[in-house]
């Protein structure tokens, strides 16, 4: 449940929350690209400590760690099945697949846990994008973290009628947790019902060309941050075209 979690927008008063989608969009295609060129353990772990700083800026260390440490459990998987694929290419390799994924994970979470998905959602419908696109991102992005939190109501009621899913056979566990799914289903089919009823009330898609009540406006901060953030980003991409480092 931590993954998920992790991935939900936390309101706070930060500088980071204060920042436009599109700028802290500019830091978070910084850090993908940099996890994805680069495969240097040093380099990773500089990567990681900084999303940390960010964090603390963000004043969601407590949010961000825990999603840390729940995609900390899959990136121990990856660096198993690397030792076990790759055996002549080392622990150096494998240990820089895991810090790779472990960075990725880290900077969608910063992003999300600091992004309102409404202001997403402005921002994008103001570049042009459909609605519809825009709606369905904004929906996506409050599901999957609903979900959960659904999935664990549905657990704890579960467990208090007796239902045991943590002790007996694999088999028996997994039978137990396939009695979750109906009620979950039927919860959610529910609440799709409702955010259907909601949008038609509203009118929803009326308007050709509807009118933004808010619309998005960056700040100066915002410029500099993204005038800065392209610049790193080439410079890093410069610097991996020229073999550095070997």
């Amino acid at each position: 449940m931590s993954v998920l979690e992790g991935f939900l927008y936390k309101p706070k008063e930060s500088p980071l929350h204060r920042l436009d989608p599109r700028s802290k969009a500019i830091i978070l295609l910084f850090y993908t690209v940099t996890s994805l060129i680069y495969l240097d353990p040093l380099i990773l772990c500089v990567l990681l400590l900084s999303i940390f700083l960010l964090s603390i800026v963000g004043k969601c260390v407590k949010e961000w760690g825990k999603s840390v440490k729940a995609t900390a459990t899959f990136a121990l998987v990856i660096f198993i099945l690397n030792i076990l694929t790759s055996p002549g290419q080392g622990y150096v390799y494998a240990i820089a697949m895991s810090l790779r994924f472990l960075s990725l994970a880290a900077a969608f979470s910063l992003y999300f846990l600091t992004t309102p998905p409404e202001a997403l959602a402005l921002t994008l419908e103001a570049a042009g994008l459909p609605r519809d696109f825009t709606l369905m991102l904004t929906l996506s992005l409050r599901f999957v973290p609903t979900l959960a939190r659904d999935l664990q109501i549905v657990t704890d009621a579960f467990r208090s009628r007796g239902l045991k899913l943590d002790s007996g056979s694999y088999m028996e566990r997994l039978y137990n947790f396939a009695k979750l799914l109906t009620p979950l289903i039927v919860f959610e089919i529910r609440r799709s019902l409702m955010i259907a009823e909601a949008l038609e009330s509203r009118g929803f898609g009326g308007a050709a060309k509807p009118t933004l009540y808010k619309p998005p406006r960056m700040s100066f901060a915002d410029y500099i941050i993204m005038i800065g953030g392209l610049a790193a980003l080439g410079a890093i991409v410069f610097l991996r075209f020229l073999g550095f480092p070997q």
